[in-house]
């Protein structure tokens, strides 16, 4: 359902059943941009970053979840908080339930940065 509001929204879109399948795909297509669940089988959204970010450290990634955020991320492990406070990552947080405008504007602020800082 996302991939296809996002496809219709102009994005051309890849699908993973699971984290370990996201990498793979990752790494035969390397996207623009990563929107993941955290809560996967096989391997989570987390640790399916980690490496991402290992070989493209500069990757956007908005995670989805309905539990998950940044302090409880930073509260479950070394890891992942190490992982969290990275420089070079900023990690985006859209929580469950959300509005799917909120995940366009979102893209849109990560694709075309600065377009929506412009005063009227």
């Amino acid at each position: 359902m996302l991939s296809e509001v996002l496809k219709s929204a102009g994005y051309e879109t890849l699908q993973a059943k699971d984290g370990a399948h996201g990498l793979s795909t990752f790494k035969e297509s390397h996207p623009d941009l990563i929107v993941s669940d955290i809560r996967m089988p096989r391997k989570n959204g987390i640790e399916m970053s980690i490496e991402i970010l290992r070989s493209s450290p500069q990757t956007p990634i908005i995670f989805i979840s309905g539990w998950y955020n940044r302090e409880r991320l930073y509260a479950e492990g070394r890891e992942y908080a190490s992982f969290l406070k990275n420089e070079t990552f900023r990690p985006r947080f859209l929580k469950k339930p959300f509005h799917v405008s909120q995940l366009l504007n979102m893209i849109q602020e990560i694709l075309v940065p600065g377009e929506n800082d412009q005063a009227a």
